[in-house]
């Protein structure tokens, strides 16, 4: 909730506007604390090639695709029967703030799943920039690239961007969909996948809190070493989500163990409420299918 507030804070962010659909747009202030530490860690190699490069990737390239991300959630919650109230863009990604729908646990699932979707069009277009820019060569289409193709020419400097904007948008759509943790999408969506299985709230709860911490974990140290010794742009901006996640896990596994879950974020809400049965039952036991019902709390999607 604290997490909530500081976002949603008029005064911590800078209003950039309306998108085409109408839902306001806002600029985290401490999205800028991204771009110096971007800058500051390019700054090593005494490149301004690759310094405008990594501003370029993680400044415009990321706010589109962030911005495309979270209209994911707002499109899906409007078609659901909910209400958007608007976007927030942060370091860690951004943050939808929309209502609840009219479809349960199972609507909840599908505007999580809407935003990683939003991806696959993404790198589609990257493929394509990255022909024009190359004139259909994807010999060099890779992971990995040389600092020299940043300054041999305009077309060069933008082939290597096209290539690693695809990637970034690759990285953000196995993060979210392949990595059951929250505040992430696939974390949302293991907990309403469990929720409409029948599990009760605070044994998602624990399940989706200890899941989260193993693997954030894990990303952490692959997060820093691809950054240090593999020299992928997308290793620091892997390893701080990734203490994010763990941090906002460590926190929903101290409400659990608290006896506190209903005063999570994710789990307070009628839409989780609604949808919770008694118990899981053994296999050999019939279990009553439980309809949906219409949610009430207010909701708030993060990529």
């Amino acid at each position: 909730m604290v997490m909530r507030s500081l976002l949603t804070d008029d005064r911590t962010s800078l209003k950039i506007g309306n998108c085409c659909c109408g839902i306001p747009i806002a600029l985290h202030y401490s999205y800028f604390l991204l771009l110096l530490i971007v800058l500051a860690s390019s700054a090593r190699y005494l490149n301004a090639a690759f310094s405008l490069f990594m501003l370029s990737l993680y400044g415009p390239v990321l706010l589109l695709t962030i911005v495309l991300h979270e209209l994911g959630h707002c499109w899906m919650t409007k078609k659901l029967g909910g209400d958007v109230g608007g976007i927030v863009l942060w370091p860690l990604g951004g943050f939808a703030l929309v209502g609840p729908t009219d479809c349960g646990a199972s609507g909840d699932f599908r505007v999580a799943l809407a935003g990683p979707l939003t991806h696959i069009p993404q790198m589609a277009f990257w493929v394509v920039m990255f022909a024009a820019f190359t004139g259909g060569d994807f010999s060099r289409f890779s992971m990995s690239y040389y600092l020299d193709e940043l300054s041999d020419s305009a077309a060069s400097f933008f082939a290597v961007l096209s290539q690693q904007a695809f990637w970034t948008n690759l990285f953000i759509l196995a993060f979210n969909l392949l990595v059951p943790a929250y505040p992430l999408d696939g974390g949302r969506c293991f907990a309403a996948f469990l929720i409409m299985r029948g599990y009760r709230m605070e044994k998602v709860a624990l399940i989706v809190s200890v899941t989260a911490m193993v693997l954030s974990g894990g990303l952490i140290l692959f997060g820093m070493i691809s950054f240090i010794f593999m020299h992928s742009p997308n290793g620091i901006f892997m390893a701080l989500v990734s203490a994010y996640i763990f941090s906002s896990s460590m926190n929903l596994f101290n409400m659990q163990k608290e006896g506190r879950v209903r005063e999570h974020p994710l789990f307070g809400r009628a839409v989780f409420e609604q949808r919770e049965l008694p118990e899981v039952q053994q296999p050999d036991e019939a279990v009553a299918p439980v309809s949906p019902t219409s949610p009430k709390a207010e909701d708030a999607e993060m990529a």
